[in-house]
């Protein structure tokens, strides 16, 4: 089995350095500078592996603001995985330098186990009902933090909840379902978006599926985000095993991060002989939920929704797994709902998971002309399909006082359902 080393060295020499990446790429719209667009951040890496003119350590930055939404792939004539190089970098940085605490602790403590996240969760909900995380905003103990601290505000209400048991709860049966689907969760639901879960639920239902909600651990993605490869395959082995016990015709999550990772594991686990195969057939039942409810026929009868509505695409959902359509299909089929294009809708809006905690202001830069395309619109309504874009999205419709609602597919499409005043 080769090296990361040595397939950064096969993968970097398909870069023709023609430029077309600029076009796709967010970071390098809003600084002009070479080294952050992908053909700039190719150079440097091929410096490393190909000239040996320079160190990999050198290149934390490069490495780092990336976005890797691969919006530069999609312009790209020999089709360079600038994202799989960007995280096959920052996965030989991590074997040279290694691992911090925090990230040990996260990654291999606590998204292997849901009910550790729950835990956290509710002291970060402790902070917000007792006022410490105003207390620390008016007296700036924030800024202390950095990049963290500026992108503090970003994270919503924590909730009252009871994590993913009380997801469980939501679960009934129904009469003559079609399908049975295996509703992967994920992190930020059961902690941060009880109602999202329950939407889904309600609208998987109201198309006839049966929902069972395993114990699914995290994707991944967070871990695989950092170079941190065997974290993220132990958590890819944890949940294929969860799979195999379950009989469903789909694993179907609202998240695209999620949705996009989990197919993943065919390429996460290709090396492994044991598991190869597993992968291939979990990944082979994973479905988005635009992607399945439109697979199986979308339920249209929905109560009429008076909204101007926009959506932005999730990278993981546009540029990954190539579902753009779908989306599109579904908002369109709700009565009512007025549907309008924005420009540069499948251009990432900056969240990138954890990204605005370490790389605040150009997170901010980007959203700024990703808030300004919405705004051209007029539309009251902007929705996506993804936890982080949601959050980086609603922050901001705050800060620029937009007159719209941000909500995931499933609660506008909730909202449709139950509107329907006994359509069924």
């Amino acid at each position: 089995m080769p090296t990361v080393a040595e397939e950064l060295e096969k993968t970097l020499q398909l870069c023709n350095k023609c430029g077309l990446c600029l076009a796709g790429c967010p970071i390098y719209k809003v600084t002009g500078i070479e080294w952050t667009s992908a053909r700039g951040r190719v150079a440097l890496l091929r410096s490393v592996f190909l000239d040996e003119r320079l160190k990999l350590t050198d290149l934390k930055d490069p490495i780092f603001n990336c976005l890797t939404c691969n919006g530069c792939t999609e312009h790209c004539p020999p089709g360079v995985q600038t994202g799989d190089i960007i995280f096959r970098a920052r996965q030989e940085l991590l074997r040279q330098k290694g691992d911090s605490w925090i990230q040990r602790l996260l990654f291999q403590k606590m998204l292997p186990n849901p009910e550790r996240l729950y835990k956290a969760s509710r002291l970060l909900r402790l902070a917000d009902v007792t006022g410490l995380h105003t207390l620390a905003r008016k007296t700036g103990l924030t800024r202390l933090a950095g990049d963290a601290g500026k992108a503090e505000a970003m994270v919503p209400r924590v909730p009252a909840s009871e994590g993913l048991e009380a997801i469980k709860r939501m679960v009934k049966k129904i009469d003559k379902p079609k399908y049975h689907a295996a509703y992967f969760v994920g992190c930020y639901a059961p902690n941060f978006a009880p109602e999202t879960a329950a939407a889904t639920i309600r609208v998987l239902n109201k198309n006839r599926v049966e929902v069972t909600v395993p114990d699914f651990a995290c994707c991944g993605l967070p871990a695989a985000g950092y170079g941190d490869m065997e974290s993220a395959r132990d958590l890819a082995r944890k949940n294929i095993e969860i799979a195999s016990k379950l009989k469903a015709d789909a694993i179907v999550t609202p998240c695209a991060s999620c949705s996009s990772f989990l197919k993943d594991y065919i390429k996460l686990l290709a090396d492994d002989l044991e598991w190869a195969e597993k992968a291939k057939e979990f990944a082979g039942k994973v479905k988005d939920i635009s992607e399945f409810l439109v697979d199986i026929g979308l339920n249209t009868k929905m109560g009429e929704l008076k909204r101007k509505v926009t959506f932005h695409d999730p990278c993981h959902l546009a540029h990954y797994q190539k579902i753009k359509d779908q989306p599109r299909t579904i908002l369109k089929s709700i009565p009512g709902v007025e549907f309008v294009e924005m420009v540069e809708s499948d251009m990432c809006c900056g969240a990138a998971g954890s990204y605005a905690f370490k790389n605040y202001d150009l997170s901010q830069k980007v959203l700024e002309r990703k808030m300004g395309n919405v705004a051209k619109t007029g539309a009251d309504t902007l929705v996506s399909s993804c936890p982080a874009c949601i959050m980086q999205l609603a922050c901001g419709a705050g800060q620029q006082k937009l007159p719209v609602s941000v909500l995931e597919i499933v609660d506008l499409l909730d909202e449709a359902y139950r509107n329907a005043r006994g359509k069924d």
